[in-house]
């Protein structure tokens, strides 16, 4: 059999109850949205050793053995988000019902599934989510993992006892036009003489691995040391007036929030950077794009 558009594959995810281990009945979920694509990077790590060889061979000049000493890890998905259930997990929330701001890494599983083949990775954490919300155009979200371990591929199910494998997405993905309640530096768009073509949200952290020599993991990694959180924001705007033009220059910290998925975000401390080239063409609008990084977000 062909794995061709007729086959299985299915992309899931859970909160382990501990680093590397599932809970007895694991019961995955989606990642809220219409997944696109799933991409796992596995990497195995090498060293390479030259070394001398004895008297009696001839071939001195490929004289290096590569040994394996890791492996390691990473996944990409790509979708088109029906709801904001991920985000818990990004913002380290108290829990992944709560879309709090907080310190809480969650230690996670992803399944994949292809035809009749099976495979775990398993203590992860995701540490990267982009969502691009365009004119005329769905939501589209980028989410990025690190994983510790990986099963391979198996003909034997990770869910286990009562567990359950994710339900499928369902009703509409998040689009332009359901974004509401657009408000800069706490006024509507027309009072600031914008129009809003797109939004781009982003949140990172800088991920790296604690090893430990008593890990029995392949990558020898036993936890993640979350580096400091960095929250974006761009916005492309095509202007009316010139209102929000001294923004770019004037440091101060602006805020700005919309409504969509359910939840109203409201970023805060928005210190654009950059420049922004006042080019006066006849044939074309004023247009604004606008980024900044360290910004705060709230969700309600």
């Amino acid at each position: 059999m062909v794995y061709d558009g007729s086959a299985k594959k299915v992309a899931e995810f859970i909160a382990e109850d501990s680093f590397g281990s599932l809970p007895a009945d694991p019961d995955f979920v989606n990642f809220g949205g219409y997944v696109n694509t799933t991409s796992i990077k596995k990497t195995m790590v090498p060293v390479k050793i030259p070394y001398l060889k004895d008297d009696d061979d001839t071939n001195r000049l490929q004289s290096t053995k590569t040994q394996k000493v890791s492996e390691a890890f990473a996944a990409t998905v790509t979708m088109n988000p029906t709801d904001w259930s991920v985000l818990p997990y990004i913002l380290c929330a108290a829990d992944a019902s709560t879309y709090a701001i907080g310190d809480n890494i969650f230690d996670i599983g992803m399944g994949v599934i292809v035809g009749s083949d099976y495979e775990l990775l398993s203590g992860g954490c995701l540490n990267k989510y982009e969502c691009t919300i365009a004119s005329e155009s769905l939501a589209e979200v980028t989410l990025e993992g690190m994983f510790a371990s990986s099963t391979g591929i198996s003909d034997t199910d990770y869910v286990t006892g009562a567990g359950t494998h994710a339900s499928a997405p369902s009703g509409d993905a998040i689009k332009f036009g359901d974004l509401s309640d657009i408000l800069y530096d706490a006024a509507t768009t027309t009072a600031n003489g914008i129009f809003i073509d797109s939004v781009k949200f982003g949140i990172e952290y800088t991920t790296n691995p604690v090893k430990d020599a008593g890990s029995e993991n392949e990558s020898g990694t036993a936890a993640w040391n979350y580096g400091q959180r960095n929250i974006s924001l761009e916005l492309n705007m095509t202007l009316d007036d010139l209102t929000v033009a001294p923004d770019i220059l004037d440091g101060s910290g602006h805020t700005f929030a919309f409504t969509a998925g359910g939840k109203t975000m409201t970023f805060s401390n928005i210190v654009w950077e950059g420049d922004w080239d006042e080019e006066l063409n006849p044939d074309d609008v004023i247009a604004m794009p606008l980024s900044a990084t360290n910004v705060d977000i709230a969700i309600a």
